[in-house]
């Protein structure tokens, strides 16, 4: 009679043991997939076309839900908010839905604060009239930064 328990016992841990190594491998594909499915949604994957006025690029997300690196072709004047009109569309709780414009004016970039309720930074200063935006700097809108390209 024990031998009959401990052989039951065994066989149940064997079943048990065959039935965790076959989770671990489902685990693992799955993950497999995920992995490949992430990297071929990436902004990574395919190149924007080069844009004559320049571009933004996001280097913070914040709780956006933008992809650091999504890169945001420029207008002449490009407005950036949460409203879907604007030329760069946000989703922060920390912007207005016209939060702030930026215009080319000659070879320079202009950058206004179209009177948000948090503000916009340049290069972690607060703009608080039109303000010249070279390449390199960063503006900060709600919680996001991006880079002008």
């Amino acid at each position: 009679m024990i031998s009959d328990i401990a052989s039951i016992s065994i066989g149940v841990i064997l079943l048990l043991l065959r039935v965790a190594v076959v989770f671990l491998l489902y685990f693992f594909l799955w993950q497999v997939v995920q992995v490949i499915r992430r990297d071929l949604v990436s902004p990574h994957a395919a190149p924007v076309a080069a844009n004559s006025y320049g571009q933004l690029v996001v280097t913070r997300s914040g709780q956006s839900g933008v992809v650091v690196g999504k890169v945001f072709p420029l207008n002449p004047v490009t407005l950036i908010g949460r409203s879907p009109h604007c030329d760069i569309v946000l989703n922060d709780n920390f912007l207005s839905s016209e939060h702030a414009r930026l215009a080319r004016q000659g070879d320079v970039w202009i950058l206004e604060d179209l009177n948000s309720t948090n503000g916009t930074f340049l290069n972690g200063f607060e703009v608080s009239g039109p303000a010249e935006v070279h390449p390199g700097d960063t503006i900060r809108v709600g919680r996001v930064e991006l880079r002008l390209e």
